[in-house]
């Protein structure tokens, strides 16, 4: 009996009955594996219809990674002629995969099989091994992170008991409060992750500058005792007294500080904190914690971003240093955290959250870091040389971290008018809050303009006897590394004739003489305000959102600022499209989900691989990116795109369907423009693209996984 159609009809409605009532999947197959026949279980949990699967094989349905056993097994099967059973992972419609163990029999040159599904079972045992990796987590911070804190309380009471004034023991009594409350800290964070015990946050009013302090201060004996720096900078625009939940900022900190110890050997922490706009109610505020100096070895277990089971695996979920416990105290309090790695210059932790403006009367508090470090210089206290350094470099190095604050870069305007009376009034009112430039001449003003960093607006005076502000202001408008600098015109003449001329030739505004001090203030105020949030809107428009690199749209407009540098410099401009081999395949094979982690690893392997400033990559649609090389000839582009080739081949990346290799692989394109030197007039630059595109077809034509160069 080969076929179902041989059975007679008291075996064909026992079949039937089986069929309907059987809660596992029940399959018939030939011996090739085409399907026969299935029952209702495979629509109700995997989404197939009936008529679907007629006619498929069976193997189609199942992981890649199973399809060799399964073979194995169907073979083992035909020639043993005996039950089989095989545990294997069935893709549903959705794409996602059930976990089953199959039963096979071989009757009459059919296979017969049915499989239970194991998935709630997997998804337990996998809830089970997290739960218990998580309790190892936790034991493991405990043993691990704790001791830090504890060795500032056992260094302050010791200190304590050698001072000599009351003031000393204040301030050691001041460091031994904030070594416990970091303490309370470790523990309450690492409280608030858990899923099952709601967050509560305390919205009150605190002083910002002594919240960031209090985390760090714990610490300091501990990075001092590793030979390590901490340095601390608040920009000055961030409120003195600002309303969120402290505790939960100081864990944040304190985690991240700590975590950056334990990834240096030696060297220095930066603490940054910088705001977005603190004239809304709710602001952002960005922190970021680098390191520089040595850093433990990459890979190692110190490493936070190659954590590996004993197996080899990486464990995403299982970040060291508490990384994943900053992530969700983070998220708490609506940021999100970024954590970066440069094998020269350290690592670099970002967060941002989100805060209120305090309303209420700002009170001065005069407590600073350096007064509640204890001054120490008894030589009979019995402490370790470099603890007995840590404090007194403590003192030393707080004037300098309340410089780096101070020197924090302000917004440059630039005043330029003939009238030395109207630049002294006008930087007079505004130099409290910016960094002022004056010029008394277009020319001087377009000298300044050149220099880095340029103002951020200019105050223009429309009439002056050299050059008027029309022509300086059009021939800013024609840098593009001055373009989107706001003019406002400084005029008598407010006539809606010259308004219309000065807004045409580039101009944001006009403020009229005699000048109204407050109106010229706000200004001022607005239009840098919306040139910042031009900058953000610029910023977004121009990045790829999954991939986080610029998108076409940039690449396009930098393209063209580039053919007109190589045109006027006469240089050389080369292209390199690139092209995922068979991305399609990849995604029918492990899911759009992996896909896109797929594109973001090759985006951030091409950024990696490009080491000068001005060359650019860029997603150019789906799986293709591009890279743009100025003075760069097709020689060395060709010798950076097999530089990006290899690096994404050394990312080995998983591909079990390409024909190529079994791990992900890219094809190239590469082209040169440059001006023809019989004639000046004539170059290659507008058909560079298509001249890139045309050798990326030659080299999948070739055989995919290479680089290919047009030449003429």
């Amino acid at each position: 009996m080969n076929d179902l159609f041989s059975l007679n009809e008291q075996s064909r409605q026992q079949l039937e009955g089986i069929f309907n009532v059987s809660m596992e999947f029940l399959c018939i197959t030939n011996g090739r594996g085409e399907i026969l026949k299935t029952n209702q279980v495979w629509e109700t949990k995997l989404g197939y219809l009936t008529p679907e699967l007629l006619g498929k094989n069976l193997i189609d349905l199942v992981h890649p990674n199973d399809v060799a056993n399964l073979l194995l097994a169907l073979k083992k099967l035909t020639a043993a002629n005996k039950i089989l059973a095989f545990t294997s992972r069935l893709r549903s419609t959705n794409g996602d995969y059930h976990f089953v163990t199959w039963q096979f029999q071989w009757i009459d040159e059919l296979i017969y099989s049915s499989a239970k599904d194991l998935t709630e079972l997997y998804h337990a045992k996998k809830d089970a091994e997290s739960a218990e990796f998580s309790k190892n987590q936790l034991l493991s911070i405990l043993s691990n992170e704790i001791h830090e804190p504890l060795d500032s309380l056992s260094l302050f009471l010791q200190l304590i008991s050698k001072t000599q004034s009351i003031s000393e023991q204040n301030i050691c009594l001041e460091n031994i409060r904030l070594s416990t409350e970091f303490l309370a800290n470790l523990i309450n964070g690492i409280l608030a992750t858990d899923k099952s015990n709601p967050t509560v946050h305390d919205v009150t009013s605190f002083n910002f500058h002594d919240t960031i302090e209090d985390a760090i201060i714990p610490l300091i004996v501990s990075a001092k005792r590793h030979n390590i720096t901490i340095d601390l900078s608040i920009h000055p625009k961030i409120p003195p007294t600002v309303q969120g939940d402290p505790q939960r900022l100081k864990q944040i900190i304190s985690f991240l500080v700590l975590n950056a110890i334990k990834c240096l050997e030696r060297g220095k922490i930066s603490v940054e904190a910088t705001p977005e706009n603190t004239d809304k109610a709710v602001f952002k505020i960005y922190f970021s914690v680098k390191t520089s100096g040595l850093t433990h070895s990459q890979g190692s277990a110190d490493d936070p971003f190659s954590s590996y089971d004993s197996h080899g695996s990486t464990q995403e979920s299982n970040l060291n240093f508490g990384l994943e416990l900053v992530k969700n105290l983070v998220e708490t309090m609506n940021g999100k955290l970024s954590a970066s790695r440069d094998n020269e210059s350290g690592y670099d932790f970002s967060f941002h959250v989100l805060l209120l403006r305090d309303n209420a009367p700002n009170i001065k508090n005069d407590r600073s870091m350096g007064g509640r470090v204890l001054p120490m210089y008894n030589q009979n206290i019995r402490l370790k040389a470099e603890e007995l350094r840590a404090i007194e470099q403590l003192r030393n190095d707080q004037p300098k971290s309340d410089r780096q604050a101070i020197a924090i870069k302000r917004e440059r305007i630039l005043i330029v008018d003939d009238s030395p009376e109207n630049t002294q009034l006008l930087a007079q009112m505004l130099v409290e809050n910016y960094e002022i430039l004056v010029a008394n001449s277009g020319k001087d003003a377009l000298a300044i303009v050149q220099q880095v960093p340029a103002p951020d607006l200019i105050l223009l005076d429309l009439s002056m006897p050299d050059m008027s502000g029309y022509e300086v202001c059009k021939q800013i408008q024609l840098e593009e590394s001055t373009m989107a600098i706001p003019i406002i015109f400084l005029t008598i003449l407010s006539d809606p004739e010259n308004e219309a001329s000065g807004l045409q030739s580039g101009a944001v505004d006009f403020i009229s003489k005699p000048f109204d001090l407050p109106r010229v203030e706000e200004k001022i105020k607005n239009h840098l305000a919306l040139k910042h949030y031009r900058e953000i809107l610029s910023t977004t428009a121009d990045t790829d959102a999954l991939t986080q690199i610029p998108n076409r749209r940039r690449f396009e407009e930098m393209l063209a600022i580039e053919i007109r540098k190589a045109r006027r410099n006469n240089t050389t401009l080369s292209v390199i499209r690139i092209d995922i081999d068979y991305f399609k395949r990849y995604n029918d094979t492990y899911g759009h989900l992996e896909g896109d982690d797929c594109l973001r690893e090759v985006a951030d392997a091409l950024k990696k691989t490009l080491k000068r400033a001005g060359d650019l990559v860029a997603r150019w649609e789906g799986e293709e990116f591009i890279c743009l090389l100025p003075d760069t000839n097709l020689k060395g582009a060709a010798h950076v795109a097999e530089n990006i080739r290899k690096a994404v081949l050394n990312l080995r990346i998983p591909h079990q369907s390409s024909p190529v290799e079994k791990v992900v692989t890219l094809s190239l394109g590469v082209a040169s423009g440059t001006r023809s030197h019989e004639n000046q007039a004539e170059d290659s630059f507008e058909a560079l693209l298509d001249h890139a595109q045309m050798a990326l077809t030659q080299s999948k034509d070739t055989g995919r996984n290479r680089v290919f160069v047009y030449r003429k």
